[in-house]
């Protein structure tokens, strides 16, 4: 792999995962498939998720989070402020026989977990389902 990361944008991300602009999927897929060093943040996941589950592409939360679970899984793949394995985990509970998380409670999840915090305040107890224990504020 290439020494120095470079941060890839959601867009990048959405034409080799959508192919659907031939000559821009075309340039993402070579970049992707580089040996590049390939830096994600979270809010480029989340956008990437939103669009793929969204009105124009309309895929379901557990399509969307094992698309993007291999994603992550690419070794040139690196996330910048959470661990890609955490997502990878917090993704798996968007699936609905694991556990029907959203996908962007998931990806809050991960961020949270990677930097080895456990608990949330949160009015939504359904975070208990990202493997975070959720507390409700007093």
């Amino acid at each position: 792999m290439a020494d120095r990361p470079r941060a890839i944008d959601a867009n990048i991300v959405l034409r080799y995962l959508l192919r659907d602009v031939p000559e821009q999927s075309e340039r993402a897929r070579r970049l992707i498939e580089s040996e590049a060093v390939l830096a994600l943040t979270a809010v480029a996941v989340a956008e990437v998720a939103w669009t793929l589950a969204g009105p124009r592409h309309h895929r379901s939360r557990g399509v969307v989070a094992l698309e993007l679970i291999e994603f992550l899984a690419r070794e040139n793949v690196i996330g910048v402020g959470f661990d890609t394995t955490e997502a990878q985990q917090a993704l798996l509970t968007c699936i609905p026989e694991v556990g029907g998380a959203d996908l962007g409670d998931a990806l809050i999840a991960a961020t949270v977990r990677s930097a080895g915090i456990e608990e949330i305040y949160s009015f939504d107890q359904h975070f208990a389902r990202t493997g975070l224990t959720p507390i409700s504020p007093d």
